[in-house]
């Protein structure tokens, strides 16, 4: 039996990734509450179900942001230092698979970013609104093409956290 040895090659690259907080007085609760009233929720299964058209169904999951919720989770039952400190955490994976799909036909590697996590939680008796910008994070693929659509998600974005905390 002969074994071959794959070459495998490594690059690296550079580039600068800016992290957006917002903050304000407004209760935990009603931030979340407030944030999710604005975005659809992706049923994945509906969406590529046999014989529906994929962007009729995903178009009609969408929030009046044309964003939805991919995922959302609890941090505080998995970070017990969060509850022993009183902050709670959730994380959100927010996009839009038609986005998504675009910035992908320009390069696969916009999958790896897509989508975007946003964290909200409490501290210092404020609630917090933490995510990458997201031109920073699909900045680094070097497409105008996906530089294009990524600053239209960071207006999106921005909107989402401040509207949430007013």
């Amino acid at each position: 039996m002969t074994e071959s040895i794959a070459k495998v090659a490594k690059s690296e690259q550079t580039f600068g990734i800016n992290l957006l907080t917002f903050n304000s007085a407004k209760a935990y609760d009603q931030v979340l509450s407030d944030f999710e009233k604005q975005l659809g929720k992706l049923d994945q299964n509906k969406a590529v179900a046999p014989g529906v058209d994929l962007e009729e169904s995903v178009h009609g999951m969408e929030g009046q942001s044309g964003l939805m919720i991919v995922v959302g989770f609890d941090m505080d039952p998995v970070l017990p230092s969060l509850i022993a400190s009183g902050t709670r955490a959730r994380q959100y994976l927010v996009g839009n698979p038609l986005i998504a799909s675009k910035m992908a036909q320009h390069s696969t590697l916009a999958a790896l970013y897509a989508p975007p996590r946003v964290l909200i939680y409490t501290g210092d008796g404020k609630s917090w609104i933490s995510y990458d910008q997201p031109s920073t994070c699909f900045g680094r693929l070097g497409s105008s093409d996906i530089l294009e659509i990524a600053k239209d998600l960071d207006r999106k974005f921005e909107q989402l956290a401040r509207t949430a905390l007013t």
